[in-house]
């Protein structure tokens, strides 16, 4: 910056008959109580990794003089006499000299501040929500724990976006993350083979696709519910006919039941059968409530 400075001085006209130049050449002039200084301001503003916006000025004192055209890459000479005795040649090698320190610095800083950035990828899951009315679906979609913040969510039909995607604010989370809720209303028959996909710059180009599948899952739970009651039931009547042939090898005496005008309520062994018919009664109909529950739910 001192060689832009320098170059400025030298290119500032120095004639005798003037009052300005004494000033630029920092003299102390009798009207002025101390020497004017010139002054280079640069306001660098970064909006990520990948985007930034310059503005450079020169001032002499309180005075702008020149300004830096970041889209044209040349400076503005904001007074008459601020071009100095600067030829044309001279101008865009201060240009080109500008541009170059600029482009530098924007590049140095952003190297600079990707050390300190940090990536964690996002966690997606799908959901219901309230019904928005009869037949019809509210299929949720949540991201949540991903950071930086940029995120794109949708949901899409194999590589086809819905367009009556609703999106979310994104929202922080305690530890500094970000949380975003994606909704799509639909009929329930349009609900098979929809997916929702998230992109963000920590996956590395690969994407999450979660597939909505709710009503198989419900009914996958239901069907294995019941097989493990039903199989229970099997080994429970299975362990219960062990048990009365053991007894009718035990006791091969014993009356037959069908024949007996009454029951010996005396007979310890009477009582231990009866007790295996009331457990299996009871078994029986726990079971059968439990499937009126289950048929209950589903419908």
């Amino acid at each position: 910056m001192l060689l832009l400075l320098l170059l400025l001085f030298k290119g500032l006209p120095c004639h005798g008959a003037s009052t300005v130049a004494p000033l630029l050449l920092g003299f102390h002039h009798p009207a002025a109580e101390e020497p004017l200084s010139y002054h280079f301001i640069q306001i660098s503003s970064f909006a990520n990794h990948s985007w930034a916006y310059t503005q450079a000025s020169g001032w002499l004192g309180e005075v702008e003089t020149e300004a830096w055209d970041s889209v044209s890459g040349t400076i503005r000479f904001l007074k008459p006499w601020s071009h100095g005795n600067f030829s044309k040649e001279e101008v865009k090698n201060l240009e080109a000299l500008l541009e170059l320190y600029l482009h530098s610095f924007t590049t140095e800083v952003q190297v600079f501040a990707s050390q300190f950035q940090f990536e964690l990828k996002p966690e997606a899951w799908v959901s219901k929500g309230p019904s928005p009315g009869p037949g019809r679906l509210l299929l949720v979609c949540h991201v949540s724990g991903f950071h930086p913040k940029p995120v794109w969510v949708m949901w899409m039909r194999g590589e086809q976006e819905q367009p009556g995607t609703q999106r979310g604010d994104v929202l922080p989370n305690a530890d500094g993350t970000w949380y975003l809720r994606v909704t799509l209303d639909v009929t329930s028959g349009e609900a098979a083979g929809l997916t929702c996909r998230v992109k963000h710059s920590s996956l590395g180009g690969h994407d999450i696709i979660i597939h909505w599948d709710g009503n198989s899952i419900l009914l996958i739970l239901i069907c294995l519910t019941v097989i493990v009651i039903l199989v229970m039931l099997v080994v429970v009547d299975l362990r219960f006919k062990k048990q009365s042939s053991n007894q009718n090898i035990l006791y091969p005496h014993v009356p037959n039941p069908a024949f007996s005008t009454r029951t010996n309520t005396r007979d310890p062994r009477s009582s231990g059968h009866l007790l295996c018919l009331a457990q299996d009664l009871w078994i029986k109909s726990k079971f059968l409530k439990n499937w009126k529950t289950l048929v209950v739910l589903y419908t």
